[in-house]
């Protein structure tokens, strides 16, 4: 039970995703911490705005610049930290003058083995651990690109649903209004008709 309850937290702690809002005229940035050797991996994809580019910027310690592009759509990033330290990045829609930018990313840091290791246990123990935090890394990457794909596709299913119900309140009015309108012009030419073909008596 306690292996279940470490494998949820560390799978909680290593991988995270989000959906933002970068409005116009401004940037966000994230950061997370990594020591040497430890696998960073960033991935995003723009999924509504203007013509779903975005600036992106990723850099580390000491502002060491790692990536930087003026626009992107989407992309993926992945390398071992070189350093200790905060690692960033930063998505600016500066270009953009009145579109804001609707975004997901994920920022996943996988720890290297000997992160999990203790020292003070058998070298079978600290082995056997190893392969089961391996096992966890693995499996937290590809959750967390499921997980990924999975808003993806639900923001998606939202953006379908509103354009559905729009078409439906369309075609439910337009309904109402046609008959309404045949029914007016209908009454209109009788009444037309009627005093068109009215015969007047001159006394």
């Amino acid at each position: 039970m306690l292996l279940v309850i470490g494998i949820i937290v560390v799978l909680l702690k290593s991988a995270w995703g989000s959906i933002i809002t970068v409005d116009a005229h401004e940037t966000m940035c994230f950061f997370d911490h990594a020591s040497v050797g430890d696998k960073v991996t960033i991935s995003f994809e723009v999924m509504e705005g203007g013509f779903k580019d975005v600036g992106v910027d990723i850099s580390g310690p000491g502002d060491d610049p790692l990536l930087h592009s003026e626009q992107d759509t989407k992309g993926s990033f992945t390398f071992s930290a070189m350093k200790d330290g905060q690692y960033n990045m930063c998505f600016d829609n500066r270009i953009s003058t009145l579109t804001p930018k609707v975004l997901m990313f994920q920022f996943h840091v996988v720890r290297t083995l000997e992160y999990y290791s203790d020292p003070s246990k058998r070298r079978d123990d600290v082995v056997e651990q190893a392969r089961v935090q391996a096992m966890i890394n693995a499996l937290s990457a590809k959750l967390g690109s499921v997980k990924m794909e999975q808003e993806y596709m639900h923001f998606r299913y939202r953006g379908h649903l509103d354009v559905s119900d729009m078409v439906h309140f369309r075609v439910t009015a337009w309904s109402v209004f046609g008959p309404m309108m045949l029914l007016i012009m209908a009454i209109l030419e009788v009444y037309y008709l009627k005093h068109f073909f009215e015969v007047k008596r001159v006394v």
